[in-house]
């Protein structure tokens, strides 16, 4: 079942919590003669954990029955219908989580005669927690820096992702907590108190005109020797950063007149691991006979993004000195847009699109922008390789399909060309569940991670589905577009790469075909169940 419970809810908010598993009875009364029970333990430690709180949550994401787990971290719950429901369990000093919960899944407990739901272990993972203090070259704390967690993808080929952040207190310490296991990338970015900048404060006093560069861990200013943070469960480590200042840099950059008397006013953006930390476009302008600049000074020395003139081109720059900025430097970004098409299914009143790059390169790597009136346009956007994303609320659209120019080719990547033509997106609105059994030698599997494959490998970005299989071996896929599949079920498959054919190709030989038609009914049931197959 699709979890969203997770670490980011607190107990207070857990009755919110929807619960997206497959056929579910309605459980609104806890009348039943059911009951669901195990034991709440350390999954570090193995002790048991006292006093934690455990509830089942029904279709509507509704507590309907609790218990506290007792000095052995036992518990029951009683009374329950025949349903299947969500567990979550919490204590202070854990993170909060659903039952075998893995990433943004994790497996419900089906109540009923000959279900055995009575004998759980619950493993909750102690909180993790990173902290520290952050100073200065000369060893005063710092307060007031801004203090940056980036989590590592697992899997080759996704993102670093901004996690969590906080800034240092009057003693320069500061503190993240509640991290799921995982390595992380630390930056802090921070202003010397002293400090002055602008051409008439460089000038009067250079000592006064400096900067912190952003700082990686372990005190390093070049992200690509950042030192990766290994958190487990329970860990609390302390990460101390050392800011060094430098001089601070002056950069002339072109701003060229439009011809109404405005100005094409430039912007430079400071990236940390492709995700923009701030923007500088603030400065005084300046006019010669080769035309106007802007001049900004108090930039720190590091990687930004730079956008200037018309057409709009986009500058990867290491700065690392003063320096004037040529006005046809970098490439000619393009200004993307284009149109919405639904396949089947409702045109959603309001949809966002996101792009992510995909091809490693320097810069920004995200960029969203809304759909109205089923067109679209982003920002203008670097030559390269991404992938689209469509959501609408808190659901994922299918993008089955891009053309570019008349020529349509299947899948979510495409190329973004300078100057290229307008897109036309294919969605799909069908939004069918495929509801199926897991089972190894004819009994369910619980736990085992479901995997739903486009047979079109240009489709596997965006069409792929996942779940987790409940106590009763039971799953479903949701918001399935029209297609062919497969239907993979791995045992312990959790640490695979699911996103590499590569990796996935060795399991779809033992795989269920799955057709998914245009006319399909909301659910689609599988004939036969899908044979668990060992990593």
């Amino acid at each position: 079942m699709r979890c969203f419970s997770g670490s980011i809810c607190m107990l207070t908010c857990l009755t919110a919590i929807a619960v997206c598993a497959g056929e579910i009875v309605d459980a609104q009364s806890p009348t039943g003669q059911f009951r669901i029970g195990g034991v709440l333990s350390n999954a570090v430690t193995g002790e048991p954990v006292r006093r934690g709180v455990v509830q089942a949550l029904d279709a509507t994401g509704h507590a309907v029955s609790a218990n506290t787990t007792d000095a052995d971290g036992r518990f029951v719950l009683d009374h329950l219908a025949a349903a299947k429901y969500q567990l979550t369990a919490s204590k202070r000093g854990f993170r909060t989580a659903s039952f075998d919960e893995h990433d943004e899944f994790a497996t419900s407990i089906v109540t009923g005669p000959n279900q055995d739901t009575t004998h759980l272990e619950y493993k909750l993972v102690p909180d993790a927690v990173l902290h520290g203090v952050v100073t200065s070259d000369d060893g005063e704390p710092i307060s007031n820096a801004n203090v940056m967690l980036f989590k590592r993808p697992k899997h080759q080929g996704d993102r670093v992702e901004r996690a969590n952040g906080t800034q240092t207190d009057d003693t320069g310490e500061y503190e993240i907590g509640d991290l799921a296991a995982g390595e992380y990338l630390l930056a802090v970015t921070a202003e010397p108190w002293y400090a002055l900048h602008g051409n008439a404060a460089g000038k009067k006093n250079t000592a006064l005109d400096v900067v912190y560069p952003v700082t990686f861990f372990d005190s390093t200013t070049d992200e690509r020797a950042a030192t990766p943070i290994e958190v487990g469960g329970g860990m609390r480590q302390e990460i101390n950063i050392t800011m060094h200042a430098v001089p601070s840099l002056h950069i002339s950059i072109p701003a060229p007149d439009r011809g109404d008397g405005s100005v094409v006013v430039p912007q430079l953006q400071r990236l940390a691991f492709g995700s923009v930390i701030d923007t500088q476009s603030s400065g005084d302008f300046f006019g010669s006979a080769q035309g106007r600049s802007l001049e900004l000074g108090g930039v720190a020395p590091g990687r930004y993004e730079l956008t200037m003139g018309e057409p709009q081109h986009v500058v990867d720059v290491d700065l690392s000195a003063n320096q004037q900025i040529d006005a046809e430097a970098g490439a000619t970004a393009s200004s993307l847009s284009g149109s919405v098409r639904m396949i089947s299914g409702m045109m959603p009143e309001e949809m966002t699109l996101s792009l992510d790059r995909l091809d490693g390169g320097a810069g920004q790597n995200q960029f969203a922008t809304e759909v109205r009136g089923k067109r679209f346009a982003f920002m203008p956007v670097p030559p390269a390789q991404y992938e689209v994303w469509a959501t609408a609320g808190d659901k994922r659209m299918p993008v089955v399909a891009i053309a570019t120019g008349g020529k349509e080719q299947p899948g979510n990547v495409f190329t973004v060309l300078e100057g290229g033509p307008a897109l036309v997106l294919t969605l799909s609105g069908a939004m069918t569940r495929v509801d199926g059994f897991a089972i190894k030698d004819g009994r369910g599997v619980a736990g085992a991670m479901m995997v739903l494959l486009p047979k079109n490998l240009a489709q596997w970005k965006g069409l792929t589905r996942r779940d987790q299989s409940d106590s009763d071996g039971s799953f479903a896929f949701r918001d399935v577009a029209p297609g062919e599949y497969r239907a993979i079920a791995i045992e312990d498959g959790w640490q695979l790469d699911w996103t590499s054919p590569a990796v996935m190709s060795r399991y779809l030989r033992a795989g269920t075909n799955v057709t998914v038609s245009a006319s399909a009914s909301k659910v689609t049931k599988l004939a036969g169940p899908v044979e668990v197959q060992q990593r």
